[in-house]
């Protein structure tokens, strides 16, 4: 086999993408010593890259005895092409350290796509410069790439600066200005762009729709028709928008007219359109049509296609909350060999924390990285998300810390997962960074932080945060006002907690709730019970928090006959059902102002089984109203609940020792011991400086 024969037969290893005929191939290239050919060495990389077999190609490229631009090249963009960018730019990195060869246009291209990929706009302006100090920038096609990876960096002005600076504009630079445009919610940019295009191809108005889908806007589908009456045809990428937004506005009849037009237009066949189907279907709850479908569609496409397939059946069985359907399907994907994209793992990262199953999770997080998509922003993302919500917060630091492109909703929810599993000190010091940083804050991280100042009584970080509000306009903001009268209430400055409620234009249930709250963990039981009930005047009604908010400021202040009235109003004029904390707190009040037959009845009667809460509270009013018949009685109840409590037995220790009982004092005393010591408590101040 000469020369020109490996050629044509390495061509057709290409075009029938057989790795094992390229391997042979190989094998024949160095027996008939080949091997130190760099023209077919490079195309035999590109073989294998085609073939998709990276390891081979990056093997081959190591072992070359001599490398030129054509085989960095090559290499480069194989990996950006095969969805390894961050590996596409090491090598870059590696040949301009080694100073070896001089980047061409072509590795240009390559290079500015995998930053585009991975969104690093610095990488991208240095090679900028290169291009412009190697005076390469008048090439068309590289200034197109230049364009493109500033606007997937987000970084439009330096997109529209390179875009004026292009002499001879074709619609590939047009197109990807007004997609980007588009992408950032800017729509009257990109519709500006639009207008003064000087003929829109169909690209253009792909771009545009898709913009508008993308931000929920309703002139999407009217635009569609626009372009219809025009005569302009969709395509195989209109129809996927056109369905997403049919889809989005549950127009389930257009939806299956556009079904239509798309087999009559011959797009069948389209994984695009196919994958769009489904989504449409299983958006408009149709998860049988879009389950036909795919078991019509899936068998004759190529796996790369199907994925997409496999991804769009998936997210619908999530979207319907059909869990168990999905995670057998992903288990099926994987025993097929399906390779797993940073969307497909970002569905199953989705499904593991709906089941909160750490195990599961920990098991997908080992596929994550031996795929390579562990530091991906989404699903490292994503990762800390389940991380922080099941309570590893170091493993989700861990991982917060590893990641090179945090965004706010990686911040987000490492916040979130501290301040809901008691790191408060770490989620408003993560808060800090974000502020130093100059991260952009909503107000959903801001209502956090603030919860996480409550539970630290931190009164002078509050006010910090409160200036912050301010600044930024969120005071009006429900979520934010609730959280800030919660925080100074429990910060234990009431008077700006009612300052603050009293300023307010709009009060719903929830900031009357978090008032009522903060009066009754105050000692203000009067002011709790006024505005009960000037809530309730207001025509606001009232939740089961709001109710155990005033009980709690009456059982506070002993006020027992206000608290039977409140009580008795929970069903009967609020249409509630009384739950067990209620009950509770009924039993609590009555305990202690010494109505003990009406706080037994009330027991008796009740639709829950008493806790230990409930009979300890009991307890405790028996010693102080010296009633032994009853303490005996409570006693037996208390350690039927809890048995093995040391806290249990130190209660009524104290409780026998009240009553003078030193013979139950002496047992109780003796099986404490057996069951260990209680451990001692904790708790801090706030000093200010």
């Amino acid at each position: 086999m000469d020369l020109n024969q490996i050629q044509i037969a390495l061509r057709c290893c290409i075009r029938f993408r057989s790795i094992k005929i390229a391997k042979s191939l190989h094998s024949h290239i160095i027996k008939t010593g080949y091997c130190n050919h760099i023209f077919i060495l490079n195309n035999m990389i590109s073989v294998y890259a085609k073939c998709s077999s990276f390891i081979d190609a990056r093997n081959l490229f190591d072992e070359m005895p001599h490398r030129n631009i054509v085989s960095w090249t090559t290499m480069v963009s194989a990996f950006t092409i095969s969805g390894m960018p961050h590996e596409a730019l090491r090598l870059y990195n590696e040949m301009i350290e080694s100073k070896i060869e001089q980047p061409n246009q072509f590795l240009y291209s390559a290079v500015l796509k995998a930053c585009g990929l991975v969104r690093n706009v610095e990488l991208g302006k240095m090679v900028h410069y290169h291009i412009f100090q190697s005076k390469l920038d008048v090439d068309i096609v590289l200034l197109n790439a230049l364009l493109d990876m500033y606007v997937k960096c987000g970084s439009l002005r330096d997109a529209q600066r390179v875009f004026s600076e292009i002499p001879c504009k074709n619609a590939t630079s047009w197109n990807t200005l007004i997609l980007g445009y588009a992408k950032q919610g800017l729509i009257d940019d990109a519709m500006k762009l639009f207008d003064k295009m000087p003929e829109p191809d169909i690209v253009s108005w792909n771009s545009i729709i898709a913009g508008l889908v993308d931000n929920a806007s309703s002139r999407a589908l009217q635009f569609v028709s626009v372009m219809h009456a025009k005569g302009l045809k969709m395509d195989e990428f209109t129809f996927p928008s056109v369905l997403k937004a049919c889809g989005c506005s549950d127009e389930l009849t257009l939806g299956r007219e556009i079904h239509c037009y798309i087999i009559k237009s011959g797009f069948e066949s389209s994984c695009y359109c196919i994958s769009a189907l489904i989504d449409m279907y299983s958006s408009c709850k149709l998860l049988g049509d879009a389950t036909k479908i795919f078991d019509q569609y899936f068998r004759n496409s190529s796996v790369s296609e199907s994925l997409a397939l496999w991804n769009s059946m998936l997210s619908g069985y999530v979207v319907n909350g059909d869990y168990v359907e999905a995670l057998s399907m992903i288990s099926h994907m994987h025993h097929s060999g399906v390779c797993f994209d940073f969307y497909t793992f970002s569905i199953v990262l989705k499904i593991c924390i709906n089941f909160d199953n750490l195990s599961l999770a920990s098991q997908v997080h080992g596929l994550v990285i031996t795929s390579g998509y562990e530091l991906d922003r989404v699903v490292g993302t994503i990762l800390i998300d389940l991380y922080a919500k099941q309570g590893s917060i170091n493993d989700a630091l861990r991982l917060f810390e590893r990641l090179p492109d945090k965004d706010v909703v990686a911040w987000s929810s490492l916040i979130t997962g501290c301040a809901r599993f008691g790191s408060d000190k770490l989620a408003f010091s993560l808060f800090m960074d974000m502020i130093h940083l100059g991260l952009q804050i909503d107000h959903f991280v801001i209502s956090i932080v603030l919860k996480a100042c409550s539970s630290l009584a931190s009164h002078q970080h509050g006010k910090q945060v409160h200036s912050l509000c301010l600044k930024k306009g969120y005071e009006s903001e429900g979520v934010i006002t609730t959280a800030l009268i919660d925080m100074y209430a429990k910060c234990g400055d009431i008077e700006d907690a009612l300052s603050l409620f009293g300023s307010l234009s709009e009060i719903d249930t929830m900031s009357w709730t978090s008032i009522i709250v903060g009066c009754a963990q105050n000692g203000r039981a009067d002011e709790a019970i006024s505005l009960l009930h000037k809530m309730i005047e207001s025509g606001t009604k009232p939740n089961k928090i709001t109710i155990l908010g005033v009980l709690t400021a009456c059982r506070h202040a002993g006020l027992d006959e206000e608290a039977w009235d409140v009580f008795n109003s929970i069903e009967t004029n609020h249409g509630l059902m009384p739950c067990l904390e209620h009950y509770n707190c009924m039993v609590d009040i009555l305990g202690q102002a010494g109505r003990f037959e009406e706080a037994v009845k009330l027991i008796s009667e009740m639709p829950y089984k008493p806790d230990k809460t409930m009979w300890s509270s009991l307890l405790g009013a028996c010693g102080t109203y010296k009633n032994r018949h009853l303490a005996n009685i409570v006693a037996e109840h208390l350690l039927a609940t809890s048995p093995e409590d040391v806290s249990v037995y130190i209660m009524l220790s104290n409780v026998y020792a009240a009553l003078g009982m030193w013979d139950n004092v002496s047992k109780v005393r003796e099986t404490v011991k057996k069951i260990g010591k209680k451990g001692a408590g904790k708790s801090w101040i706030e000093i200010s400086s």
